[in-house]
């Protein structure tokens, strides 16, 4: 029986890519620890051959490749960023950044994922920004990106839950990047109309600006921007009362 055993060792740690010389010499030494230890039965000392050649060479069936760590980036507006950041966090996301294009840059460890906790906060200017991180600092909060007035901050969900915090499972990466409420989109609809009213009445020659009679469109168009920056200053004020929609 022994000698089956390490012929059929010898064998797999060779087929499993151990040099022929690498597998003599494991062989016979493994031969020689089992004549010292007294055992009579290698099957009770070292496992199945095929498990221990396994080990041996490297490739452990019981020892899954690390999976790659995942990346997602996707973009909301003021009325939704902080609840899908809380909806992610939840589901182990980690925003490394915010990018060029305002996207949350997101990374996610399937085997070692966390939850992650979120808050956004107005600041105007550095000094203000660095006041802020510092009051934030001692319980755990980090700047995680800034886009225009907000910083976004972040810190695992172990600081106030513990180990409650680790995800036995992390759900699938969404395959929708972008997140606007209905609100907003009803912004970008004013302040597109604006645009095109404003280049309709002042520019392409459509417009001549002598004529009387185009006064009434000109206004309207005054108007109309005014209303995109009467829409601006709403966006600032519920940024900072810190009005939420889906």
């Amino acid at each position: 029986m022994t000698t089956e055993y390490f012929t059929e060792l010898g064998g797999l740690l060779r087929s499993g890519g151990m040099p022929e010389r690498e597998a003599a010499a494991t062989v016979a030494d493994l031969r020689s620890y089992l004549a010292e230890s007294g055992s009579a039965d290698p099957h009770e000392e070292f496992g199945p051959a095929e498990e221990f050649a396994a080990r041996l060479t490297g490739h452990d069936p019981e020892e899954r490749p690390a999976a790659a760590a995942e990346t997602w980036k996707w973009t909301a507006d003021i009325y939704t960023d902080r609840i899908l950041l809380d909806e992610y966090g939840e589901q182990g996301w980690e925003v490394e950044g915010i990018d060029r294009f305002g996207r949350f840059v997101c990374r996610r460890d399937p085997d070692t994922a966390m939850r992650w906790e979120y808050r956004r906060e107005t600041a105007h200017g550095a000094t203000e920004r660095d006041r802020t991180a510092a009051a934030l600092a001692p319980d755990g909060w980090e700047p995680c990106g800034r886009w225009l007035f907000m910083t976004y901050f972040k810190r695992p969900a172990s600081a106030s839950a513990g180990p409650a915090a680790a995800l036995e499972s992390a759900p699938a990466a969404p395959s929708r990047q972008v997140f606007f409420s209905a609100k907003y989109r009803a912004l970008l609809v004013v302040f597109a109309a604006s645009v095109v009213l404003l280049v309709l009445s002042t520019g392409f020659g459509v417009v001549d600006l002598n004529d009387p009679a185009f006064y009434w469109p000109m206004l309207a168009a005054a108007a109309v921007g005014g209303g995109a920056g009467a829409g601006w200053y709403g966006v600032k004020r519920d940024v900072n009362r810190g009005a939420e929609s889906r």
